[in-house]
Order: structure tokens, then sequence, then C-alpha cells
């Protein structure tokens, strides 16, 4: 039925698959950098969670840069990338020097606005850098990516708490050019599971793609909501109005790092779609319950409140970064372009939220409490989040009212004739091993003519009447005979990981097949015999 693959040599593939995902992990050192900057007092003169001016000013900084990024042209030369990527990392060393300085100055405030500033410009870089390397994997990747990243993060961000001031502080100095370096190695020895450039990164006069920024602007409302409250809430609490111990404030942050991995992990095996739908219904519930947790004056209790609001941050960051990556290969629009774009959402709630820091205080005051303003900013979180999904009864990875149709044969082209279609599904077939079965094992190339196209699908349809195969299964079947990875069926199919999972095992069974590799080659071969 097809050729076993020896143990040996799966475990070699597996080992060489690991050593080959360790780079991917860069984008953690960045957010880890974020979060030691401003939630430890490495770089605080007063002990507690850096709040103040460094942190306005990076709020300033990091919309201006992604917005920047999103406007500017595409690169034409990989130099001027590699410039680019310098200068990143040059504005976050300096950022971090200004800012250590001001400990020592007495134009403190004015260095750490400085500081705040100009460091800000190097992470808005780093993010659409990195998003554009997310946006080149196969969707199982870059969840588990993703995912370990943020764990990352938090590994970081924990030693950074222990260690000594000075060594923590060279430490965090350290971490742009550790996320540096992972780049540069994934640029030296690309991965196989990089997909090819979406059409739009090809060509730079078609840019967005298939990308609708009407549609794109709308789903940033309800981004720019949920930080809004994010941020007025962080405000509150370093400034004692609600009480929280600088200890338990940083272990808030751990904990709600982790826990936001462990709901990733969830929603990744039994969430029929990551979606901004599907992450609102999660963030709704959490955020509510922190505020609700307030009303009872209670340290414990605040300590748990803060506790979820980081929990909902974290998961809004790490669902929001996957989400754009897959909407980059749904729709063909250069990473750069949705990156800047979504990612200035996320950063200007942020800004939103301190703007609306002294309206807030006058509203906690004249209520003679704060909960009455965060329930205010939650209604209007609610609203912005209605708004942003109205309209659009299966919010996936793509803006488009015409998404794709169940797969055909001819969805499983060469790069050159999946460009000239008019619908690309630039990030296909890739195997769950990170291979890519079309490109490197010529196991299902297709052909793209519609007699062709009528041979797979005439093979799939016998093997699954020879089989027995369920309804589900019959649908399923040539997705994997296409070799594309479960989540990209899941999403396809708006079923969870799950179901596809238990679905996959059966048609494996049924058809005595060990691997999706041994199904692509019977399919393939019962093609040539149709």
């Amino acid at each position: 039925m097809g050729v076993r693959i020896p143990q040996r040599q799966k475990e070699a593939s597996a080992f060489a698959g690991v050593a080959e995902c360790l780079p991917d992990v860069g984008w953690g050192f960045i957010v880890a950098w974020g979060l030691s900057t401003v939630f430890t007092d490495v770089f605080s003169a007063s002990g507690s969670a850096n709040l103040g001016p460094f942190w306005f000013a990076s709020m300033v900084g990091a919309p201006a840069g992604l917005l920047l990024c999103f406007l500017a042209p595409r690169p034409a030369h990989a130099a001027v990338r590699n410039l680019t990527l310098l200068a990143a990392v040059s504005s976050m060393t300096l950022g971090l020097i200004l800012l250590a300085l001001s400990l020592q100055s007495g134009a403190g405030a004015e260095m750490q606005v400085a500081g705040g500033f100009v460091s800000s410009l190097g992470t808005a870089v780093f993010t659409v850098l990195w998003g554009s390397h997310y946006a080149r994997l196969d969707a199982a990747r870059i969840e588990r990516m993703a995912a370990c990243s943020l764990t990352v993060a938090f590994g970081c961000y924990a030693l950074v708490l222990v260690l000594p001031r000075t060594a923590a502080a060279l430490f965090v100095g350290c971490l742009p050019f550790l996320s540096c370096a992972c780049l540069m190695m994934l640029e030296s020895a690309p991965s196989r599971a990089r997909t090819p450039l979406p059409p739009a990164a090809k060509h730079p006069e078609n840019e967005l793609g298939r990308l609708n920024l009407a549609g794109f602007a709308r789903l940033g409302l309800g981004i720019v909501g949920a930080t809004s409250v994010v941020s007025v809430f962080w405000s509150w609490a370093s400034q004692g109005a609600i009480p929280v111990p600088p200890t338990a404030f940083s272990a808030c942050v751990l904990s709600g790092s982790l826990v936001a991995v462990v709901i990733m992990a969830y929603l990744a095996k039994y969430a029929r779609s990551l979606n901004l739908g599907m992450l609102y219904r999660w963030l709704l519930p959490i955020v509510s319950a922190a505020i609700a947790l307030l009303a009872f004056r209670s340290t414990s209790l605040d300590v748990f409140a803060t506790f979820l609001v980081f929990a909902a941050q974290a998961l809004l960051n790490l669902i929001t970064f996957i989400y754009f990556a897959e909407l980059s290969q749904r729709t063909g629009a250069s990473p750069v372009k949705v990156f800047g774009l979504g990612r200035f959402f996320l950063e200007a709630g942020f800004l939103a939220g301190l703007l609306l820091q002294p309206a807030a205080n006058a509203l906690a005051q004249a209520t003679g409490s704060y909960q009455g303003a965060l329930c205010v900013l939650l209604a209007a979180f609610v609203a912005l989040a209605m708004i942003s999904i109205a309209n659009q009864d299966r919010l996936a990875f793509t803006l488009d009212a015409d998404d794709e149709p169940a797969p055909q044969a001819a969805d499983a082209r060469t790069d050159e004739t999946a460009s000239s279609s008019n619908s690309p599904r630039p990030d296909g077939p890739v195997l769950d091993d990170g291979t890519r079965p079309a490109d490197e094992q010529g196991l299902c190339n297709a052909p793209a003519s519609p007699s062709g196209a009528d041979t797979f699908a005439e093979a799939c349809a016998a093997a699954s009447d020879q089989f027995g195969l369920t309804k589900r299964e019959r649908e399923i079947l040539p997705y994997l005979a296409q070799g594309y990875s479960l989540p990209y069926i899941r999403n396809e199919l708006y079923v969870s990981q799950s179901t596809i999972d238990t679905h996959v095992r059966h048609i494996y069974k049924k058809m005595g097949l060990h691997s999706k590799e041994e199904l692509i080659t019977y399919v393939r071969l019962r093609s040539k015999q149709q």
C-alpha cells in the first residue's frame, strides 16, 4: 500500500525538525525585552513597574513605527532589510542605555521619554520582521512556534526577576541581539517548511492582495477596545489605585503568560477556528471577571484580578500574532502590510488607554470608585468588539466575501501556476512534519488541467467507496491527499482540531496506512490508474 519509513530515519528527521525550529522562537526575546523593561524594577528608580514616561513614550513610538512600516514601500534589496534589522537593534540598545542613564541623571524624565520612543521604533520593526517570517510557515508551525515564543518570553522574564540588578540589565540588553541572530540564522538557512512569498510580496503594485482594508480596520476596533481596558487597568495598578504588591505584580505577569500558552494549546486543539470572534469570546469573560473581583475590595482578589488581566493581554498578543500571519497567507497580502496595520491597532489601544486615563480618573472620583470607570470601558470594548465582527457569518482568515470552496486537485499546483490563479493558496500544501510534498518529494503535483483535477477527484471518490469512509472523512481525504496540514484543514472545514485528528486516524486505519506521505503516494498512484 505504501513504502514504510524506517524508525531510525523518522527519529533523525524529528531531531532535525526540532533543531530547525529553534530559531523560530526569536520573537519571544522581543516580548521578553518589553516585559523586562516595563514590568520589573531593573530600570525603575521607584522599585516597582516602570509604567512612567518610558512607558508612555513607548506607546507613542510603537504605533508610529508600525504605521510607518505599513506605509513604507517594500525594500528592493536584501541589503536594505539587513540595514533595517541593524537599525532596529541599535535603536533598542540606545533606548535601553538612555533608560539606564536616566536613573543617575537629573534629566531622568526627558531621557526616559527619548529612550522609550527610540526603542519602540526598534520593537515595531522586529514585530513586522518576525510577522513576515511566521507568515511563511505552515499553519501548524505558526501556532506551535508562537506559543513556544511566548514560553521563551516567560522564561526570560523569570530569569530577569531572579538575577542581580546589573546582571539582569546586561541580559535584557542582549535580548535584541539574540532575536536578531535568530532572524539571521533563518535567512542564511531557509527552512524547508517555509512557503513561497505571497503573490503581493513579489508584485509590489498589489501588496494588499485580496485584503479588504475597510474590513480590516473594522476588525481593529475590537483590538483597540481590548487593549484600552488593559492599559487603564495597568496604570491604576502601578499608581496604587488597585493595591497590588510589586512582587505579586511580577507573579501576575509570569502566571498570566503561562496561562495564555495553556489556553492557546487548548484552543488549537478544540476550537473550530482561531479567529478574532473566538478570541473575543474568551477575552470578554476574563476581563469581566477581573472587573467584578475588584468590587470586593480584597487584596487577594485584586491580585487575582490583575492575573486575569495579564492572562487576557498575553492571549490577545498571542492569538492576534497567529491570526495576522494566517491572514497574510489567505489573502495573499504582504505580511509587512498586515502586521504593520494589525499590530498598529494593538499598540494604539494601549496609547488610547493612557490618553483616556485623565477622563477615567475624573469618572472614578465622581463615582467614588474606579470600578465604575472600568465598567464603562468594558462596555465600550463590548460595543467595539460587536462592531468589528458584525456582518461576518464566518470570521476565519480572509476578509473577502468569496472564500475559497472545498479543495480540488488544481489547488495543489506549482508556485508558478498558483501565482497566476484567481484564487491563490500561498500557504499551500505542507505536511505535518514541515516538509512540502509538492516541491520536494514530487508526490502531489496534481495536474492543473481539468482532466487532471477530475482524475484526482475520481481517485479520492473511489478510495472513499472502497474503504467505506464516512461523509466527513470523504471531505477530509482530498485535503490530506494534497498534503495540507491539519490546522489548515480545521480552518477550511470549520471543525475542531480534535475532530480532525479523530477522522484522520479513522482514515488511516480503514485504508491500512500509517502516515500522510503514504496516503499521498497511494492517491497519486491511483490517480494514474484512473
